[in-house]
């Protein structure tokens, strides 16, 4: 299993040319718009995941925001399924955070959970 953690999530979505003036703020520099989807709007969450709900039909992988989660039944069987993830992000134009992805681990921290073939597990530490 792996998970892949996209880089600058909200970020990375642009906001509709018709909608862009929705954004516009005024300050001290000037009158200013969002060309893309900044943290703290209030749909940004919601618009995301369905991005991701998108994004990972058809797929072996799970979406939680811009955290996704690959699982697949055997090694070479991954290494497809991660071929497979990655020509979909590269079409999504989604990047990733390489330092926050782990590829083909026995166990996977994802949403504050212990995945392993097993199931879920508690963390030691939480115990």
């Amino acid at each position: 299993m792996s998970t892949i953690n996209l880089k600058a999530g909200y970020h990375q979505i642009n906001v509709h040319l018709i909608d862009e003036d929705k954004t516009a703020f005024v300050c001290a520099f000037g009158t200013f718009r969002f060309t893309i989807i900044p943290f703290g709007f209030r749909n940004a969450p919601a618009t995301f995941q369905r991005l991701m709900d998108m994004f990972c039909f058809n797929l072996p992988a799970m979406a939680r925001v811009d955290d996704i989660i690959v699982l697949s039944p055997t090694f070479q069987q991954h290494l497809l399924d991660l071929e497979t993830v990655f020509l979909k992000l590269k079409d999504y134009k989604l990047g990733a955070n390489r330092s926050k992805c782990h590829f083909a681990c026995s166990r996977v921290k994802y949403l504050r959970l212990c995945i392993t073939s097993r199931g879920i597990e508690v963390y030691p530490d939480k115990l």
